[in-house]
């Protein structure tokens, strides 16, 4: 529950901070006409949206199993950051396509110090964004939180180049704005491929670390009466990991304690391992080779 109300008051900051952002760009975007601003005003529009998507996908992350998920819905989040770096990549691809055309046919633009101020004023709110939502998400271990927080890491260094390329422009060379025009439009596909990765990885049920894996490994030898074990296997999504593997007992166990085994081993497991969320024991009869 904790989880949930602080992801889901993060996704209310991102909501909130794109207004003001969305603002400030409209603003120069249309004192300007600069492709660039035009450029950062799109990527923040779909900011917002993000963060309604981050918002909705956190939301529904959390809701308990039901009748057609019997495993819960945490692939939502994953989900819901995909959903974000879509817009982002069909951003990116209109704006190089603009970008090039300005680039063979540069026009000129009249920029004053409040544009340049204004754009520095959403640098500042950027940086906080940024590290405000990378804490959370580590803390959360949530996928969507990290989308967001990867799309204003960029959005700085962005938002950096089309202050330049404002800054050099308002001297003449009309080449800067679409140029680092371009430079936003490369930055965000960056973005879309780094964190889009690891949103495929864990709709796919990618394994958690060597790391993760080992230790689970190491509980189970650890575990008195086990005789061996066989076919472990282990999924991570948003930042929770769950384990199934067969263990082999001594055939002549009554089932309690056979359960008693299995049970304490899987506590173990739950204890000293707190990303893991369920662990699913098989047991079975140990049977000497040859």
């Amino acid at each position: 529950m904790e989880s949930f109300e602080g992801e889901k008051g993060a996704a209310k900051v991102i909501i909130f901070a794109n207004i003001f952002l969305v603002g400030s760009k409209l603003a120069v975007a249309l004192l300007t006409g600069s492709l660039g601003v035009i450029a950062v005003l799109l990527d923040s529009l779909f900011d917002f949206v993000g963060g309604i998507f981050a918002y909705l996908g956190i939301k529904k992350a959390h809701e308990p199993p039901d009748k057609y998920h019997h495993y819960g819905h945490l692939k939502f989040g994953p989900l819901s950051g995909l959903a974000q770096l879509s817009l982002i990549f069909i951003t990116a691809v209109l704006i190089i396509l603009e970008a090039a055309r300005r680039i063979v046919d540069p026009i000129a633009l009249f920029i004053t110090d409040l544009d340049l101020a204004l754009m520095g004023g959403t640098i500042v709110v950027d940086i906080f964004m940024a590290r405000y939502l990378t804490q959370k998400a580590e803390h959360y271990s949530s996928t969507a939180l990290e989308a967001s927080a990867g799309n204003y890491t960029s959005d700085v260094l962005q938002n950096s180049a089309v202050l330049i390329g404002l800054f050099v422009a308002s001297w003449g060379f009309k080449l800067a704005d679409p140029l680092s025009a371009l430079l936003v439009a490369l930055f965000m596909m960056r973005v879309v491929f780094m964190v889009g990765r690891k949103s495929v990885l864990e709709l796919t049920d990618v394994r958690p670390s060597e790391e993760t894996i080992e230790k689970i490994e190491r509980i189970i030898r650890a575990q008195k009466g086990i005789k061996s074990f066989h076919n472990l296997r282990a999924r991570s999504v948003s930042g929770r990991v769950y384990v199934d593997f067969h263990i082999q007992l001594n055939p002549k166990f009554p089932l309690k304690r056979a359960h008693g085994i299995s049970e304490q081993l899987k506590q173990n497991i739950l204890k000293r391992m707190p990303e893991v969320k369920e662990v699913l024991i098989h047991e079975e009869p140990f049977e000497k080779s040859g």
